[in-house]
């Protein structure tokens, strides 16, 4: 009769304690992808935080305010003038149209000879010159979906930059405290993994700090190939493009759009000779992330180079941006966990 007691206690403690995880998942799962964003920026940047730490004689709070600044600055600074630009040109197209003073110029002779696409854009570049109303009309309905969309993917954006500001205030903080937090971490590794729990943690940090490395090296380099191309080739908006570069870049869409419309607009302005020039330029600068992500994701990381990209790539893939540095981080664990295990399994044969 006292085992069943036991018995009826212990499955009430289990089922107990099930519920409260179980509970306290559901409290915490909006902010789940916030936190781990918050924690890959504060290991990413730590050691900022110590160079500018000891620049400001010691001062942690002070030194922490100010990388959030910074930070925030960074993500908002950008949208700031893409929106004010976008914003200023469709208030002047809407009272174009509005007033009857906005004129298309008719479009090149040349524009025919783009594969593809070039009769029909020709032809609705000549409908819009000659009858922008007429234009207007005849898409009214894609005009309207379109919009629509927009509207949806600008929302989209802007809790994405919400989520962002959040996360940065939320690494500020972690950053502050993260002696006493790598105490509790290496804690509760250890009691999953007592020999390696050290230097998982170790392995952890400094896979999440080279993609970091590679992802905003990458996007850098990308960035300033892209504008040296735009500048010499005297492309309209040169400015606005590089910055929505840089953008698209760190955000892992790339600079694939911005350049095939460049190249389209040089096809049609420039000469044969300097528009190939241009798209050979463009194309490199495009693809260049493919040989430059490996070299700088992989330095200084103690496993081979595919588990890797293998994780950078199925973490994109299966979990969106965040899981560009939560997918090596898993495979690299797994690839030593199983390293150890069958280390120990020869020494003990």
């Amino acid at each position: 009769m006292q085992n069943n007691s036991q018995l009826i206690n212990t499955i009430i403690r289990f089922f107990v304690i099930g519920l409260l995880l179980v509970w306290s998942f559901i409290l915490i799962r909006p902010f789940i992808i916030i936190i781990l964003w918050a924690t890959v920026m504060a290991i990413a940047l730590f050691p900022v935080f110590l160079k500018l730490k000891t620049l400001l004689g010691g001062k942690d709070k002070l030194s922490a305010t100010i990388l959030a600044l910074v930070g925030i600055a960074i993500i908002l600074g950008p949208v700031s003038i893409i929106a004010t630009v976008l914003f200023h040109n469709a208030q002047t197209i809407i009272e174009g149209i509005e007033t009857g003073t906005l004129a298309i110029p008719p479009p090149p002779s040349n524009i025919d000879d783009i594969p593809i696409i070039g009769k029909s854009l020709s032809n609705i570049w000549q409908l819009a010159s000659v009858n922008l109303e007429g234009l207007i009309s005849q898409f009214n309905a894609q005009i309207v979906k379109f919009s629509k969309t927009l509207l949806l993917q600008a929302t989209n954006v802007s809790l994405i930059l919400l989520k962002f500001i959040i996360s940065i205030v939320i690494a500020v903080i972690l950053t502050l405290n993260a002696q006493s937090l790598n105490q509790k971490v290496a804690l509760f590794i250890s009691r999953l993994a007592p020999t390696k729990g050290e230097e998982f943690i170790q392995l952890a940090t400094i896979t999440i700090r080279s993609v970091v490395r590679g992802v905003l090296g990458v996007a850098i380099i990308q960035t300033l190939l892209v504008a040296f191309g735009l500048i010499v080739a005297k492309i309209p908006g040169a400015g606005i493009l590089t910055v929505l570069c840089l953008f698209l870049s760190i955000m892992q869409i790339g600079p694939g759009l911005i350049a095939l419309g460049s190249i389209v607009f040089a096809w049609t302005t420039m000469n044969p000779l300097g528009a190939l020039l241009f798209t050979a330029w463009m194309i490199l600068a495009t693809l260049i992330d493919n040989v430059l992500k490996p070299i700088l994701m992989g330095k200084g990381l103690p496993v081979p180079i595919v588990v890797i990209l293998l994780g950078v790539i199925g973490g994109t893939i299966a979990h969106g941006i965040l899981g560009l540095f939560v997918g090596p981080v898993i495979l690299i664990l797994v690839y030593e966990l199983i390293g150890a295990w069958l280390k120990e399994e020869v020494n003990t044969t």
